[in-house]
């Protein structure tokens, strides 16, 4: 008996490692990726340990530092500014996922509804040309367009007898400018996610959806949607698991430190980076403490968005 199992699981291995010389192609270039992501997302893990430490700079060694247990999380949830910061996270990411996520796969369906393919292909070209626009420079052009003296908005608003708007000085407004500016960065590259999985759909069944008398909105309830469920599903599930993280880099670069501005717009990952760049080292525990409760909601609610889907008939992420 140990005899057999032996050889079946040396068969195992041979079969495993024909199937990876077979698809050495593919491996080699999933190979770069593998490598970024334990560099960047696996190893820095070591350094969530200093949320449970005394931290000192001249201990290189976390695992050296008095452990003074759950001491920097107790500091966090008695932070003044805690439930602003949360508050103000999750009206931008309910925002984004009422207004931003549904964006992109209604802006697949007019697209693959085009039937000329070259201005199809243009008009594809420059929804996806945003994402290749830093935040940096979306910042500038949004000084352009805000400017309270010289801005273009301003300036439509008294064309029509409207008074100008101090923009960097109304904090109820930036919500929506947020919001504004991601879908029209963001609304591309999406896009192309579900415009692949639409061609993936069976032209068959347009054709026997024509031929029994259904228009082109019927067949895109029917055959178009559904065959985008799984794909709009995955995106839902990441997208939810993000509801309580935070688009930093956009927030940074458009309101800096705007101190009437974060009234709105101070969110979490905002709080750990003043933290971080505080200069006092006392402070990164309690950074870190931060990043890691985000975290691991973050986990929480993609594992719990990812059993409701299967709950619900469809494909999850694990």
């Amino acid at each position: 008996m140990d005899t057999k199992k032996k050889i079946d699981k040396k068969r195992r291995r041979e079969k495993r490692l024909a199937y990876i010389k077979g698809n050495w192609g593919n491996y080699a270039m999933l190979l770069p990726g593998m490598i970024m992501l334990i560099m960047f997302s696996y190893i820095p893990m070591y350094g969530l340990y200093m949320a449970f430490i005394d931290y000192n700079p001249l201990i290189p060694n976390l695992f050296k530092n008095e452990n003074v247990g759950v001491y920097w999380f107790k500091v966090m949830f008695t932070e003044p500014d805690l439930w602003k910061l949360v508050v103000n996270t999750l009206r931008l990411n309910i925002l984004k996922l009422i207004f931003r996520f549904p964006a992109p796969i209604i802006l697949a369906l007019l697209i693959n509804e085009i039937g000329n393919k070259y201005f199809k292909k243009i008009f594809q070209t420059i929804a996806y040309l945003p994402a290749f626009i830093s935040w940096v420079i979306v910042s500038g052009m949004m000084v352009i367009f805000l400017s309270t003296d010289n801005g273009v908005l301003n300036s439509i608003l008294e064309q029509f007898g409207l008074g100008a708007i101090s923009w960097y000085s109304a904090p109820e407004m930036w919500p929506g400018i947020l919001v504004i500016t991601s879908i029209w960065k963001e609304v591309g590259f999406g896009t192309v996610m579900f415009l692949a999985a639409i061609t993936s759909i069976d032209k068959e069944l347009y054709e026997a959806a024509s031929i029994d008398g259904a228009g082109k909105f019927r067949q895109v309830i029917h055959i178009t949607l559904p065959g985008l469920a799984s794909t709009v599903t995955i995106m839902l599930i990441l997208t939810i698991g993000k509801i309580f993280a935070d688009d930093f880099e956009q927030i940074y670069t458009m309101v800096g430190q705007n101190a009437i501005l974060g009234e709105t717009t101070d969110v979490i990952s905002t709080k750990v980076f003043a933290l971080a760049n505080s200069g006092a080292y006392r402070q990164f525990p309690l950074a870190t403490a931060y990043g890691l409760v985000q975290g691991v909601i973050s986990l929480i609610l993609i594992t719990i968005s990812d059993k409701v889907a299967k709950k619900l008939g469809q494909e999850g992420i694990w």
